[in-house]
């Protein structure tokens, strides 16, 4: 298992959650991510999931992978959530 700690930078809209989304779902890996503040976790995978809670500015999250693929899993989520030049 990996973990994966970050304080989120900007606002994510919806569409860029989508192409998370999108690219988790290319990994055998398990990826979930918790909520500090809401005691939640949830599947990245899931795209109801990730529109349940709002991702803002100063939200602090924890992302964990579990699998085959869990380096390369977490290695992206870190990389399309801690990005400051987001594309949509």
């Amino acid at each position: 298992m990996r973990v994966h700690e970050i304080v989120i930078s900007d606002d994510l809209r919806p569409e860029y959650l989508q192409q998370i989304v999108q690219h988790a779902n290319q990994y055998r890996s398990d990826i979930k991510i918790r909520f500090e503040a809401e005691c939640m976790q949830l599947d990245a995978k899931s795209i109801l999931g990730m529109m349940l809670i709002p991702i803002r500015r100063g939200t602090r999250l924890t992302i964990q992978t579990k699998g085959a693929d869990e380096e390369e899993a977490i290695e992206m989520m870190s990389h399309m959530l801690e990005n400051k030049e987001r594309q949509v």
